[in-house]
């Protein structure tokens, strides 16, 4: 996979075979999702046991690497279809931050509505199992059992966090 390494202020530098990159010293970006339905529950997608970073772990609902060609948004929409098989027509754009876990990148994070009776196909190289949750539920296994999740879950975390405490207040 061909992907974009970018500069401190995520200006595109070059590109670069993914396997052939400087994890300590090459930027990435990557895209996030994170989906929520009617009841304000929120997906989070338990990565596959088969993935060579960060196997059998929680995330967001939705991430990816972007590959050469693709927009941030353009990423989400794919990784949605090829991780959990949902097609979105519509993303709202979130915050983009960067973080480290065992490589440098960008995340750009996205918000996307969708019904709790979504059935979701998943890829079996990507995705082990998905669940709703509440937010405060979350935010309790976290706390309880952080290992759990990926090692830049609470920066996630902290998002969703966010963004719902700024709709609730809103509506």
């Amino acid at each position: 996979m061909i992907i974009p390494i970018v500069d401190e202020n995520d200006k595109f530098l070059y590109y670069k075979d993914s396997g052939e990159r400087d994890l300590h010293k090459e930027i990435t970006r990557g895209s996030a999702l994170w989906i929520i339905n009617e009841k304000k529950e929120i997906l989070v997608a338990k990565r596959s046991k088969n993935k060579l970073h960060f196997p059998n772990v929680w995330g967001t609902s939705v991430a990816g690497s972007l590959e050469k060609g693709e927009s941030y948004e353009d990423n989400a929409i794919k990784e949605a279809k090829e991780e959990i098989g949902v097609n979105l027509d519509k993303i709202t754009l979130g915050p983009k931050k960067r973080d480290a876990d065992d490589h440098e990148y960008f995340a750009q994070y996205f918000y996307a509505k969708i019904s709790s009776d979504t059935k979701f196909i998943l890829q079996e190289s990507e995705v082990d199992e998905v669940c709703w949750i509440s937010l405060e539920k979350l935010k309790g296994w976290y706390l309880k059992n952080p290992e759990e999740f990926l090692p830049t879950f609470n920066n996630s975390l902290k998002i969703v966090e966010n963004h719902e405490n700024q709709n609730k207040k809103i509506t």
